[in-house]
């Protein structure tokens, strides 16, 4: 510190540093002169580019508007509507909708029964056409399968095989439709378009029995069990250790049925039962798993009446062509007393039984036929 004064100290940072002014020669100011010359060059090049790509197009497209004005006109006219058919196509209405819509067709002497209402749409009716066109050959598999093996009865799985052949194509949205369900649920109120069936069943007071012996109907009382339906049918339960009970709604609901799983059970008018084949095999596995989903989406009653959602108009069900011809040339090899029996006889609402509880009848209107077998016929 001479004389007084403090030295001082100048620290400077590097990033602080003044750039440099020239660069090989070139000073850096007359290279940012050139650089945005050349941009504003490159700048009106491109617009003029723009501008000459961009003026026929726009020339071209009102050309086209001014001396073809026909085809303005027919791709409005493609989108107007061509009639009331149309519309009705092209309509979509919840399951709330089309019930209250058709409520006065559906209605009967009774009012509407919930528990017998359906609905069918055309996904649930290809299903159910898959699941029974591959049930009727794995059980037609099965049962000459059965020739070799003691533990399939040959004559149930015929009898399995044929009713499945004669039952008509139904398949419905399992589960409640009445207001307070889907109220409640409002995932269940699905959409519904032309092609889609709503309907009623009349109230079914008995138990249909799948098993060994064949296809069932028996009759319901208070008080009875699946322990009980199965007992009162010698032979329903050979080897088999579990029945799939199918609920009007239905629910599958698997129970035990041997000495060390029994597990009881309180049936309800209209319910099925299946008792499962011994799990031998694959496809025998497949059938107790498949059949009791099939019969989960079988209308739920008998004499079911189906009209369109949206057009109201009545419906006609289809048969499994395939199977019934397959069934006809089985009934005819056989030589047996059910030769004349009528290929497409049905229980009008339900997968076709042989029962001895009522009579041979037939019906001829609208296609649909009653009939049974009496206990004593070969199924």
């Amino acid at each position: 510190m001479a004389g007084g004064k403090c030295q001082e100290f100048f620290f400077q940072r590097p990033d602080h540093v003044a750039p440099p002014t020239r660069v090989g020669g070139v000073s850096l100011v007359r290279r940012g002169v050139v650089s945005l010359a050349r941009r504003g060059v490159m700048k009106s090049y491109l617009h003029e580019r723009l501008k000459a790509l961009i003026g026929p197009a726009m020339f071209a497209s009102a050309y086209c508007a001014l001396l073809l004005p026909g085809a303005t006109l027919a791709s409005e006219t493609l989108k107007a509507p061509a009639g009331p058919l149309q519309e009705a196509s092209a309509q979509t209405l919840t399951i709330s909708e089309a019930l209250s819509r058709q409520l006065g067709v559906l209605t009967n002497t009774n009012g509407i029964e919930w528990p017998h209402a359906f609905v069918a749409t055309q996904q649930t009716r290809d299903r159910t056409r898959q699941l029974g066109r591959r049930l009727f050959f794995e059980l037609r598999q099965l049962s000459s399968q059965a020739v070799f093996d003691d533990r399939l009865s040959a004559e149930g799985l015929k009898h399995w095989m044929r009713i499945i052949g004669r039952t008509p194509i139904e398949g419905r949205q399992v589960g409640r439709i009445d207001p307070i369900a889907l109220w409640r649920f409002p995932r269940l109120d699905i959409p519904l378009t032309t092609g889609d069936w709503i309907g009623q069943c009349q109230t079914e007071t008995r138990i249909q029995l799948w098993s060994a012996v064949g296809v069932r109907q028996l009759d319901w009382r208070p008080g009875l069990t699946l322990h009980d339906a199965i007992a009162g049918l010698p032979g329903a339960q050979a080897d088999s250790e579990h029945a799939s009970v199918i609920t009007l709604g239905g629910r599958i609901i698997v129970r035990g049925i041997s000495g060390w799983n029994d597990q009881p059970y309180a049936l309800a008018p209209g319910d099925r039962v299946v008792v499962n084949m011994p799990r031998i095999s694959a496809a025998a596995a497949w059938v107790n798993r498949n059949l009791a989903e099939w019969l989960s989406l079988q209308w739920p009653g008998k004499e079911c009446r189906s009209v369109d959602a949206i057009t109201a108009e009545s419906q006609q069900r289809d048969y499994l062509q395939v199977a019934r011809q397959y069934a006809d040339s089985d009934d005819n090899n056989s030589g047996e007393g059910t030769k004349n029996v009528v290929p497409a006889c049905i229980e009008t609402g339900s997968p076709a039984t042989d029962t001895a509880q009522t009579p041979t009848s037939a019906v001829p209107q609208g296609g649909h036929q009653n009939c049974s077998l009496h206990q004593g016929d070969t199924p």
